[in-house]
């Protein structure tokens, strides 16, 4: 049997995965385009090649045979590379316990103490009524259509840590490191509601009964 939290468990709290239409689209731009072209050029470049017929055939198969490793490169290169991103487009989580939270998605991890969080800011929100909040400018994240991970900027210029997955309803958490949280969590009410439970931080960002300076 798990010993592990319950709110750790609850489907309800996680992060929307990426939709099966992103993942089409990480693997047409990473993969089939880049590979049609490979394929696809050197035939082409054949066809309009105006010295061919004084070419010796052993040297019109050397060149076929040249011409085709670079594709079969690129095409092993791209394979890799689609892998790579598959595997990170998969790791979107979201970690809530006593000591704060954690948002790991892509390339990007934030481990948030509750001291550093605004939960009385905090809401959910419909992004297509606050477009303020909506990303708008990638400054150091991944992106492909329907799929949002990292750094961002609002249409307001607000400096945006970004977890979505291409719905409209999200949860706008304000921090007091200088940016906001925007995720996208199954039941994102829920969420705020579990946080503002297991924060110990008032509403002035101290922790009831710490001693003053």
């Amino acid at each position: 049997m798990s010993t592990a939290p319950r709110h750790w468990q609850d489907p309800r709290l996680r992060l929307v995965p990426a939709s099966s239409l992103s993942h089409a689209w990480l693997a047409l731009l990473s993969f089939v385009v880049p590979v049609a072209l490979a394929l696809g050029l050197p035939p082409l470049m054949h066809r309009f090649d105006s010295t061919a017929h004084w070419v010796s055939r052993s040297l019109q198969v050397q060149a076929w045979i040249d011409d085709w490793i670079a594709p079969g490169i690129v095409v092993l290169l791209m394979a890799g590379l689609w892998i790579a991103l598959e595997c990170l487009l998969r790791r979107h989580r979201l970690l809530v316990d006593e000591a704060g939270i954690t948002v790991a998605t892509t390339l990007y991890t934030r481990r948030l103490p509750w001291r550093d969080i605004d939960l009385v800011a905090a809401k959910v929100i419909d992004i297509e009524e606050h477009t303020g909040s909506r990303p708008l400018l990638k400054s150091n994240g991944v992106a492909v259509p329907g799929f949002r991970s990292g750094w961002f900027r609002g249409r307001d210029f607000s400096r945006l840590f970004v977890a979505t997955a291409g719905g409209t309803r999200l949860l706008r958490i304000p921090t007091r490191l200088g940016y906001t949280l925007l995720l996208q969590v199954v039941d994102p009410g829920l969420l705020l509601d579990r946080m503002r439970t297991l924060s110990p931080v008032d509403r002035t960002g101290k922790t009831p009964g710490a001693r003053g300076r």
